[in-house]
């Protein structure tokens, strides 16, 4: 008799007997997990790093990061950039402030593209050993391998986060890797010469250098140049440019009205412009910006909110917390936003007339959106028929309730040309 099963999240661990009656085998093997189909379907990677293609042991398999929420960008497509880098010269270096999601995004490129994820913060008094390795106890006997000697057997991607605060020693040992040699000598270890992995990685990512970020310094030359591409991340709002997407962000996460995510967006990105003039030592990320929205959302004012987190988070000087709360104010909280766009007015009324029924229905609208066509809800200004399609699917007759809940949100813009022959189009 044959039998199997599997269990496991980041690792499919499967079994199988074989019984007879003199004997009876039980044998145990895994296989990847591989990533979401619907989160890999959004990004063009398989052309660059196939992730069928890895196989690693079941140890390293729990390396690989899991459940890592999308990246939003402004375009910019890093996800695919990231990849294609790796892809082409195995190494790319990310550059950019705190707070604009370097570190998330390298968890997302390691989860789609199935591969081990080793994190160094080089600005931690990490020790050779913790990096290299070492002998534990007296004698030449027993051999600890560190974070990177780790990597270069075995693959993966190795991360060095702000790199620009890394050890003199620790960048010279790595150039032999990084260049055409392709190996690493241990020292350490009599010398032992080690060949870097064929799907070894390296991303690093760091602050621009600056005198506000204790401990940085530039990059040593030779290391720099071994750095193939090189990425410029930002903020998505900054100054006067608001990014819708940023908006959508919280009002998901949070479950806040339009009016309220816009405005918390507004003060982010007048203080993400202050962070660049120099005039504040910290921008705020959009983690930063979800947490002051929870707190809002759990019932305290936009104002107490901000207290609790963003003012608090930015710098302990009172003067510089006076400023970041003049900034706060300088927002109406009391008044809700208007927009005549009619693309802003509609998605904003699908989103409410589905969390009228609950936030799982709009999720689940959401996901099948991207499943079946590869669109967002923003998507369905211009193209109506695939929102209407997912609705008919999903609720058959009944979709013509969320139709009439649409167009009574939409009330006091129904006679608009755009929003009229919206409402037309999803009706059919």
């Amino acid at each position: 008799m044959v039998s199997g099963s599997s269990e496991g999240n980041v690792k499919n661990l499967q079994t199988s007997r074989i019984e007879s009656e003199s004997f009876s085998l039980k044998i145990n093997f895994s296989k990847n997990k591989k990533t979401d189909s619907s989160k890999l379907h959004q990004y063009d990677i398989k052309k660059y790093i196939n992730p069928d293609n890895f196989n690693f042991p079941t140890d390293m398999q729990e390396l690989i990061p899991t459940d890592t929420p999308p990246y939003y960008d402004k375009g910019e497509n890093y996800v695919e950039r990231i990849v294609r880098a790796l892809g082409y010269f195995k190494q790319c270096a990310l550059i950019g402030p705190s707070g604009t999601g370097k570190t998330h995004i390298i968890y997302l490129v390691a989860e789609l593209t199935q591969l081990p994820l080793w994190e160094i913060n080089c600005g931690l008094q990490t020790s050779a050993y913790d990096l290299f390795g070492r002998y534990i106890g007296l004698g030449k006997e027993n051999w600890i391998d560190g974070i990177i000697t780790s990597w270069c057997r075995y693959g993966g991607i190795l991360y060095l986060d702000e790199a620009n605060m890394m050890k003199q020693d620790v960048a010279t040992k790595l150039n032999p890797i990084l260049d055409a040699r392709g190996h690493m000598v241990l020292n350490e270890k009599d010398n032992e010469l080690i060949d870097r992995h064929k799907d070894a990685y390296m991303i690093i990512s760091m602050n621009p250098f600056s005198a506000e970020f204790t401990g940085t310094k530039p990059l040593n030359a030779a290391f720099r140049r071994r750095m193939s591409v090189w990425l410029n991340f930002d903020y998505m709002s900054v100054d006067n440019h608001i990014d819708e997407k940023e908006i959508n962000l919280l009002m998901e996460r949070a479950e806040i009205p339009r009016e309220t995510a816009a405005n918390i967006v507004e003060v982010a990105a007048k203080l993400r412009q202050e962070y660049k003039n120099g005039d504040l030592p910290y921008g705020p990320s959009v983690g930063d910006l979800a947490n002051w929205a929870r707190i809002i959302a759990d019932g305290a004012s936009p104002i107490d909110s901000a207290n609790e987190t963003l003012v608090a988070m930015t710098s302990d000087d009172f003067e510089v917390q006076e400023d970041v709360r003049k900034i706060i104010k300088s927002v109406d909280w009391g008044i809700t936003q208007t927009s005549d766009d009619p693309k802003v007015l509609i998605i904003a009324a699908i989103e409410k007339s589905l969390l009228e029924i609950g936030k799982p229905d709009l999720n689940k609208v959401k996901q099948r959106l991207m499943e079946d066509y590869n669109r967002t809800l923003a998507d369905c200004y211009e193209e109506p028929e695939f929102l209407s399609r997912i609705l008919k699917d999903i609720y058959g007759k009944a979709h013509v309730t969320i139709v009439d809940a649409i167009k009574k949100n939409l009330d006091n813009m129904s006679a608009s040309i755009p929003v009229k022959e919206f409402l037309d189009l999803i009706a059919r």
